[in-house]
């Protein structure tokens, strides 16, 4: 079995025990992310790309890898496929929100279960986004490793959170992202345009 899981799981546990409070740090929330300090942000979003990338990784490498090749072969394409992504996650998740609310589910209970689902939903995009962006840089060195395209991704994440202003920190995270999750986008967009066309004998 390879250690890149062993290797993923170290660093996540290193990080974050090294980052007194990040455990322990009140709910995350719009509030949470805009309140917190630029070195927790970093820290946080290079965990959970780790934890979120690590996973498809080990369960999924095989439509991870499908995912790096057709975000490969059109690379400024996929970014506009990502953001149609986002944009189809963003409508689902306001469309759930809505639908919950008219059922009359109490507040706390409502807003607990569309953050955690809307959380985890966007962090697996942008899991399989950074992975896919890091890997594809690791190939301009040598051949493709895509435990060292997560680190790599990761990292990217965390600068987009440290180095830039809040607002420009979400674009440039989620512009990467766009370019990773596109691709797989695209071909699942046009994928009846590639299903063989049925003729009458």
């Amino acid at each position: 079995m390879s250690s890149g899981p062993v290797r993923l799981a170290a660093v996540g546990v290193g990080v974050l025990a090294s980052v007194p409070g990040v455990v322990t740090a009140q709910p995350l929330g719009p509030s949470a992310i805009v309140d917190a300090p630029p070195s927790v942000r970093a820290v946080v979003s290079f965990v959970l790309v780790l934890l979120f990338g690590g996973a498809l990784l080990v369960r999924y490498e095989g439509f991870v890898e499908r995912s790096i090749d057709s975000s490969r072969e059109r690379l400024l394409v996929s970014v506009v496929y990502g953001a149609i992504a986002y944009g189809l996650v963003g409508f689902a998740c306001v469309y759930a929100y809505s639908q919950l609310a008219r059922l009359g589910v109490g507040g706390s209970v409502l807003t607990t279960v569309a953050v955690v689902a809307a959380g985890v939903v966007l962090l697996t995009l942008a899991g399989l986004g950074f992975v896919v962006v890091g890997t594809l840089l690791t190939e301009l060195q040598g051949p493709r490793q895509p435990w060292t395209g997560l680190v790599v991704g990761a990292s990217i994440s965390a600068v987009a959170w440290f180095a830039l202003p809040l607002a420009a920190g979400v674009v440039a995270w989620l512009a990467v992202t766009a370019v990773g999750i596109g691709g797989p986008t695209r071909k699942w967009v046009h994928a009846s345009q590639t299903r063989p066309v049925e003729t009458d004998a």
